[in-house]
């Protein structure tokens, strides 16, 4: 899929409007946070909020605030211009989780997303095309439990430095030296299933 940016719109804006201008024409048709667009071009969140601020003066209509923090971004007409590719619902989905995550385990932290971060969020999306938003958020729960209970990472760790490999836990938490913890998530339900096996094999050797 291509969008299409009118000329006429974008020699009215300045760099940061422009890029806000194609994260929104992204994003056609839906709402999205601001770190969700941001992510979509590879900028910063702060930068990006600063174009946002500027297309929706400059360009009424293409985009507006939405509630819970989101932009509500808006139909783009056809017509000629530069031409992008269109990134994956499921890309802003994950990023708006990631952002959740972010702001639940760092509360006094302002979530930010640099071209690193978006490359490793493309790159995990790409290496894992069958995981599913439901996945992904268990693995971020197993992940918020390691750093908070066993110190696997600090909290405030950059995205690009972890999230390539947020599938190390898709099976449970994680203790500081990177093994599964015992009892934990399915890693859980592993264990108890070999100590079910160990007792049915000592019943029967006792009624033997």
């Amino acid at each position: 899929m291509e969008i299409t940016l009118k000329t006429e719109v974008v020699g009215k804006l300045s760099s940061k409007g422009v890029l806000a201008y194609i994260a929104v024409s992204l994003a056609d048709g839906t709402e999205a946070t601001t770190a969700s667009l941001a992510g979509l071009v590879r900028c910063q969140t702060v930068v990006m909020l600063e174009g946002l601020k500027e297309l929706a003066v400059e360009a009424a209509g293409l985009v507006a605030k939405a509630p819970r923090n989101k932009w509500r971004c808006g139909v783009v007409n056809a017509g000629s211009g530069v031409i992008v590719g269109v990134d994956s619902e499921r890309y802003r989905a994950f990023v708006d989780d990631l952002k959740k995550y972010w702001d639940n385990l760092n509360p006094k932290l302002m979530f930010a997303m640099g071209g690193k971060d978006g490359a490793q969020i493309r790159g995990f999306l790409k290496d894992h095309p069958h995981w599913t938003q439901q996945d992904w958020r268990q693995a971020l729960i197993y992940r918020k439990q390691s750093v908070v209970k066993y110190g696997t990472a600090p909290a405030s760790a950059p995205l690009w430095t972890w999230v390539g490999r947020l599938d190390d836990y898709a099976a449970g938490p994680l203790d500081r030296f990177g093994k599964p913890v015992e009892g934990g998530g399915k890693h859980g339900e592993a264990d108890s299933i070999r100590e079910r096996n160990r007792e049915a094999v000592a019943r029967a050797v006792a009624n033997a």
